[in-house]
């Protein structure tokens, strides 16, 4: 597989998600795929003044070629559920044999967002979004499979339910009634399959990734 970075990216009103994304990883390619404006879907019926996303995907394609970036356009209905996913399919089919495959999700109408992680799901492609904070913005990535965690131990999906944030491995040892040293062993493990992650202090204390609150769920009795 060749060394590039690929990006897909739903296109709404705004350029800044994908902007955003394009600043944070850096893409050699990048393929927009903006819902087709208003007024060519319902006619008069169309609400005025709301932005236009195939002009919004025209200025983040000039602005990331600027940068050096190969970008395309592809234009689709917004609320077709069924062509947003099978076009974003074909797009998916087409780039992953190209390198690192990231589909960002944020941009463009509820339909064309779920469509396409549907297809990024089926075609095993990153999924990520832009989450707005009040001193900027961070990327949040969306793991795609989580059956390969289902052949974890036992004893590892009890770490992952009993933990709570802030845990050293001596509670962990305590609430499940086994080694500080064997419980040391499995929070490494489960940290090295991102499932935890390690707060910072004197004591080595650990919280669940977003991964890992969703393994929980899965294994909640």
């Amino acid at each position: 597989m060749l060394d590039v970075k690929i990006l897909v990216a739903t296109v709404g009103g705004t350029a800044e998600p994908i902007l955003i994304s394009a600043r944070k990883i850096g893409f050699d390619k990048v393929i927009l795929i903006p819902g087709k404006p208003a007024k060519e879907v319902f006619g008069d019926k169309a609400v005025k003044g709301k932005p236009n996303p195939v002009e919004v995907a025209e200025e983040i394609k000039t602005k990331l070629e600027s940068f050096g970036a190969d970008v395309e356009i592809r234009v689709v209905d917004p609320f077709n559920f069924e062509e947003c996913c099978i076009e974003t399919l074909k797009i998916l089919v087409e780039v992953k044999t190209l390198g690192d495959v990231y589909v960002n999700v944020t941009g463009g109408t509820k339909v064309q967002s779920i469509a396409v992680s549907c297809a990024s799901f089926i075609s095993g492609c990153k999924i990520i979004y832009v989450q707005e904070l009040k001193d900027g913005a961070e990327l949040v990535e969306i793991p795609y499979n989580l059956a390969q965690f289902d052949q974890l131990s036992k004893v590892k999906k009890e770490v992952i339910r009993v933990l709570e944030d802030g845990d050293s491995s001596a509670e962990i040892a305590e609430k499940l009634r086994i080694s500080k040293k064997t419980a040391s062993q499995y929070l490494r493990e489960l940290k090295e399959y991102g499932l935890l992650e390690v707060l910072n202090g004197k004591v080595k204390r650990y919280r669940l990734t977003f991964l890992g609150k969703l393994c929980k769920a899965r294994w909640s009795r």
